[in-house]
């Protein structure tokens, strides 16, 4: 196990922190770099040659961009429109449609996504008529600015378009004469000021911080520092957004590096997030650095080098269409558990080769490959967000997408989320499985520690529940009870706190913890090690469970390539009679095959499940019309008019013959189609203190006491 101990001890070491550790920001040396010139936002008068070559080169993108701005009218009206909201009679303003709608939806148009994609086309062609327009279109953004302030309702989730009028003014600044340049860029800044937490704005807004997707407020101020510095407009305003805000997005670029300890992965598991806008803030902030202080310092953090293998590791199995699975890991919808590889990520995969392609060549050529799993008809780069995106993309060639070399790595590790992923192949008639154990962050992560999924043609032991608008959120899919983990229960134990929906209303009624843990950063890993025949991880969620109920909580995972699975726990409650649970979630029924075996069917795809310890388990099954989501003491169902295809309705739960204080449960699980009849014969025996079992030919040993041990031989 000597290779497991330095394998953790070497992430270890990639996990360290520290506050601007790459000295970026050092005596504020960095502030006499600037431009004093505009464009220098996004870019600068040198890289200009190179965006008009790109759009030469890239006609499909430049011609959208030309039609998108010759379709808007040149005057730039304000148009509300009304029938997507009311307005109070205290000039607030309320959308019709339920949940989290942005100001700039509700105009026709708003003006920010308008003025920058008049102004990139006046940059590329140099026809004044665009550079007029845009200055129009940002007039216009001043007056949906002051439509949110008066109706008290947020502009944009991200900052999305005011971004895009910071962009938009930068280019045409040299065309505006000081006046013009005050009537826009001015009360651009007052809203960014009023919109920090704690400042004038009251509405629900996103904050974001370094450590989630660092996009809202606090990043904008980074962005209008740059716009506005040293232009002897609002010098001492730039200053200091400058500097706090540098500050944050250099904390977010350390704080993205230790969470990635050089996995690839960004800040989180749940991939509507990670896939989504989390890569943006990366992209940006090194984006703008470049162009305006003249430096490419993408080399000083890794984080983004391997995201393609983070991807690899989570999204599997792509159809034609790119759709690929998704371990359901996280705040996830469990409707499909798919995402679409498409022109989102083909985008965020497109700019790790833009920065980091020139010096690492080998992982240019995996991403490339990987990168041909996007179908052809999402091959774009994304404008949708920030228009800008296909011209900056100089350093990437769309010629080489699904060339290069395969990750050849049989397996994806993030040590401080505690996520392993692994496979037999890359196929789809290959076997798939995740496990959770050790993770030091909670972002939208739940109480899952030692819980795992299977995939076998399809989810065959999955993640239950949904994230969701209803109760059901908080106190079901987010809780232990939910995943494949180990329960001990406690009579009255408070329920662990989870972020609430939007919708959410106290019913005055107290709900107690079902078993399960209090606390999702607690967990260590205890070894990990990769052969050419198994995988074996493991994992010491003790300090996950309330120590009142606790004693030990270990879970030892081998996956024997290419379809069994041997999971030994080692349990111990505080008293005999806090019932401890192996449980086991399906889609269908399990059907019981024999004493201590079952098997459970989803799609094409069967698993088997043998219980070898304890001896004379007890086996129940909890589930069905009425108690899919059965937990403290009722059931949490979801909404009735949506399809939750992988939510679960069946748990499978494993107990001790007796009230004991330590147990041990032993499972071999096999993964399968349903032309299989019977699963590989597990047999055990034990010899002093060891439980060995037999399966496949090979022979499995586990420590019962003392030191967590495993040995295989074949």
């Amino acid at each position: 196990m000597k290779r497991v101990t330095a394998f953790l001890l070497l992430l270890a070491g990639l996990c360290c922190s520290a506050s601007d550790r790459t000295g970026l920001l050092k005596d504020g040396a960095y502030l006499k770099k600037i431009r004093k010139d505009h464009p220098r936002l996004f870019f600068n008068k040198e890289m200009i040659p190179a965006i008009r070559a790109t759009a030469k080169a890239r006609p499909a993108d430049f011609n959208d961009l030309k039609r998108i701005v010759d379709r808007l009218p040149d005057d730039a009206p304000y148009i509300e429109l009304t029938d997507r909201f009311v307005r109070n009679p205290d000039g607030t303003i309320k959308p019709k449609k339920a949940g989290g709608i942005q100001g700039f939806s509700l105009l026709k148009y708003a003006g920010g996504y308008e003025s920058a994609r008049c102004a990139l086309l006046y940059l590329i062609t140099q026809d004044k008529k665009y550079q007029k327009k845009a200055f129009n279109y940002l007039k216009l953004y001043v007056k949906a600015l002051q439509f949110s302030e008066k109706g008290d309702w947020w502009m944009d989730l991200l900052g999305q378009t005011r971004i895009n009028a910071m962009l938009a003014y930068d280019i045409i600044y040299n065309d505006l004469t000081p006046e013009e340049r005050k009537e826009v860029i001015l009360p651009l800044l007052d809203y960014v000021k009023k919109a920090q937490p704690g400042s004038v704005f009251k509405f629900r807004r996103t904050h974001g911080s370094h450590r989630d997707g660092n996009y809202g407020e606090r990043s904008l101020q980074y962005f209008m520092g740059l716009t506005l510095y040293g232009d002897g407009i609002a010098d001492k305003d730039a200053e200091a957004m400058l500097k706090k805000g540098a500050a944050l997005f250099v904390k977010m670029m350390d704080f993205r590096d230790d969470m990635s300890a050089g996995s690839g992965l960004l800040s989180t598991l749940t991939t509507g997030y990670a896939f989504g806008a989390y890569p943006l803030a990366t992209q940006l902030f090194l984006l703008s650095w470049k162009s305006a202080f003249g430096e490419n310092i993408a080399e000083r953090w890794n984080q983004m080098l391997y995201y393609h293998r983070f991807v690899e590791g989570l999204a599997f199995c792509p159809d034609k269409d790119g759709k690929a699975f998704l371990h359901g890991i996280g705040d996830m919808w469990h409707s499909t558990n798919q995402v679409r590889l498409d022109t989102g990520i083909y985008t965020h995969l497109a700019w790790n080769i833009h920065f980091y392609g020139e010096k690492h060549p080998e992982i240019a050529d995996e991403i490339y490959y990987f990168m041909g799993n996007i179908p052809e008809k999402y091959r774009r780069i994304s404008p949708y967000l920030y228009p800008m995106f296909p011209f900056l993309l100089t350093d990437f060639d769309p010629a080489r997408v699904g060339k290069g070399k395969p990750n050849t790595q049989p397996y994806f590790y993030a040590p401080k989320f505690g996520f392993l992923s692994m496979w037999s192949g890359r196929g789809p008639e290959d076997t798939y499985a995740s496990f959770r154990f050790g993770s030091s962050n909670g972002n939208h992560q739940h109480y899952d520690e030692l819980s795992f999924v299977i995939f076998k043609h399809d989810f065959l032991a999955l993640d239950s529940g949904s994230r969701t608008e209803m109760d059901h959120h908080h106190n079901f899919t987010s809780q232990s009870v939910a995943h494949n983990t180990i329960l001990i229960h406690m009579d009255k134990e408070p329920m662990a706190p989870f972020w609430k929906a939007w919708s959410y209303k106290p019913d005055g009624k107290t709900y107690y913890n079902h078993g399960g843990q209090n606390a999702n950063t607690k967990a260590k890993a205890i070894a990990l090690e990769n052969t050419a025949d198994y995988l074996y991880a493991a994992g010491d969620a003790t300090a996950s469970y309330s120590n009142k109920k606790c004693k030990e909580a270990v879970r030892q995972f081998v996956y024997i390539r290419p379809d069994i699975f041997v999971i030994y726990d080692r349990v111990a409650s505080v008293k005999p009679d806090q019932k401890k649970e192996f449980i086991l979630h399906t889609q269908n029924k399990p059907e019981s095959i024999g004493q201590d075996m079952w098997k459970a069917d989803l799609g094409k795809g069967r698993l088997f499940v043998q219980t070898l310890l304890p001896a004379n388990a007890g086996s129940t099954l909890v589930g069905g019309p009425g108690k899919e989501f059965f937990a403290s003491g009722r059931n949490w169902p979801l909404e009735p008019d949506m399809d939750f295809k992988y939510a679960g309705n069946w748990r499978l739960e494993v107990t001790p013959a007796s009230e004991v204080t330590e147990t041990r449960f032993l499972h071999v699980l096999q993964a399968s189609d349903t032309g299989v009849a019977m699963p590989f014969k597990a047999t055990l025996r034990q010899e002093g203190d060891d439980d060995i079992v037999t399966v496949a030919g090979r022979e499995l040993r586990f420590k019962r006491t003392g030191k967590v041990g495993f040995r295989m031989a074949k």
